[in-house]
């Protein structure tokens, strides 16, 4: 390695910025972060949500599955026809672990923006139920066919808005279907449903009392379907019902062109 000699090392030119330089470049990546941040946060606010949502739903699977284990029995033989607190004391309740029981006017009742397009509230008949691990739990309302269950990912906490923190899901009966007051509407839609079977399914129902799982990516997207995962949707005040079916239909993933 050459040395420089003594008598040059004087002469030699000293490299620095200058404050106008380190200005501007702090300035560039302030942009940049400015730019570049939001789309991160928010893409680690849909990977929680995904996950918060899977995590539900697995947990009323399991609920479900372990009843059915205990008592020996199949989707098509739960009763579907219960009230809904009895339902949930008979089904749900003994499986999963919760730190409250919440009436009406107490803290789970929040005055909701729950619509995807935040004007419509909340409204819920029944007990709700905060889990253990925060999540807000309960039975919003009964169909024919089965019940939907509200869920709230992450319990009281914003933004408190379908299709973000707020999601639906439906447990079919068929045999329930068949024997109630819809058979003439079953037989109308029985090609659609004959191959759908009794279970747990994320997102509320539509059309023939089918979980939004039955239908297309593009239809739940459209709005021309009542209550999907559209600002455009019909019912504008249940829109956001099938936003849990659009994400499982996606692969468990929120996509960009998601109604976030």
């Amino acid at each position: 390695m050459r040395s420089v000699p003594s008598h040059k090392r004087g002469k030699m030119k000293k490299f620095a910025f200058t404050l106008a330089e380190v200005l501007i470049t702090l300035g560039i990546i302030g942009i940049v972060a400015a730019l570049t941040l939001p789309t991160i946060i928010q893409n680690y606010q849909k990977r929680v949500t995904v996950e918060g949502l899977k995590k539900e739903y697995t947990l009323l699977q399991q609920a479900l599955k372990m009843y059915q284990a205990d008592n020996g029995i199949d989707f098509d033989q739960i009763d579907t026809t219960l009230p809904a607190e009895t339902f949930m004391q008979k089904y749900i309740l003994p499986y999963v672990e919760t730190i409250e029981e919440c009436e009406r006017s107490t803290k789970c009742y929040k005055d909701y923006p729950i619509g995807i397009d935040r004007k419509a509230k909340l409204i819920i008949y029944n007990k709700l139920y905060i889990l253990k691990d925060g999540a807000i739990l309960g039975i919003s309302w009964d169909a024919a066919t089965g019940k939907v269950f509200f869920l709230d990912i992450n319990g009281i906490k914003g933004p408190n808005y379908s299709g973000r923190d707020i999601f639906y899901f439906f447990l079919v009966n068929k045999s329930t279907m068949k024997n109630s007051d819809l058979a003439s509407k079953y037989e109308v839609c029985s090609n659609i449903v004959k191959n759908l079977n009794s279970g747990l399914y994320p997102g509320g129902y539509s059309d023939c009392f089918l979980p939004f799982t039955q239908f297309s990516r593009t239809n739940l997207l459209s709005g021309t379907k009542s209550r999907t995962c559209s600002r455009d949707t019909r019912l504008v005040g249940e829109a956001g019902d099938g936003c849990a079916a659009l994400i499982m239909l996606d692969g468990w993933k929120i996509e960009k062109d998601y109604p976030w």
